[in-house]
């Protein structure tokens, strides 16, 4: 009988020392102990459900322009929409290489925010720059006289954050590009 009260004292100590831990605003760690085997409990971010949506509605609304315009898209694994307007000749470029390249950015509402006309030829180097990734990864699927459209999501244009000019943050582009070096 002594034994069967200290197991219910022990059981309670460890009852309420489990209680005070959640009401301190400790948080749980998602490990389930069963059968002596620990399980984890996956819980799922709100933040990456969030960012999950917002891509997906990135994607609907891009798929909408596409389809609206007509255009014959090929999309690459990491989004990139991009038609080949116009074959250029030799190899495409690789990473390292040097790339010059005539542009005009639009939003999806067709609004234009750059130009090489007004803003300059872009030049850079493949892999090797801090231009955005859509221009890398273009670069390497064309070759010198090309010509392509893109329609860009977010993620390979300037992101969350924008460019602090023009560009809101999260905001997918239409880009006309000419390859114009040798």
């Amino acid at each position: 009988m002594k034994e069967n009260f200290i197991k219910l004292g022990v059981g309670l100590l460890l009852l309420g020392g489990l209680s005070l831990l959640g009401a301190c605003g400790h948080k749980t760690t998602g490990i389930v102990s069963v059968g002596g085997n620990e399980v984890v409990e996956e819980k799922p971010d709100p933040f990456i459900q969030g960012n999950k949506r917002i891509l997906a509605l990135e994607q609907e609304e891009i798929a909408l322009v596409i389809k609206r315009h007509h255009w014959n898209m090929t999309t690459t694994g990491t989004g990139l929409n991009y038609e080949i307007l116009k074959q250029g000749s030799g190899r495409c470029f690789m990473e390292g290489d040097s790339v010059a390249v005539k542009y005009t950015i639009q939003l999806l509402s067709g609004e234009e925010v750059y130009n090489s006309e007004t803003d300059g030829i872009k030049t850079f180097r493949v892999e090797k720059s801090e231009e955005i990734p859509a221009l890398h990864e273009v670069a390497k699927l064309l070759s010198p006289g090309a010509k392509a459209r893109l329609v860009v999501p977010s993620h390979l244009a300037y992101g969350a954050g924008g460019d602090g000019n023009r560009i809101k943050g999260r905001e997918a582009l239409i880009m006309n590009v000419e390859i114009v070096n040798h």
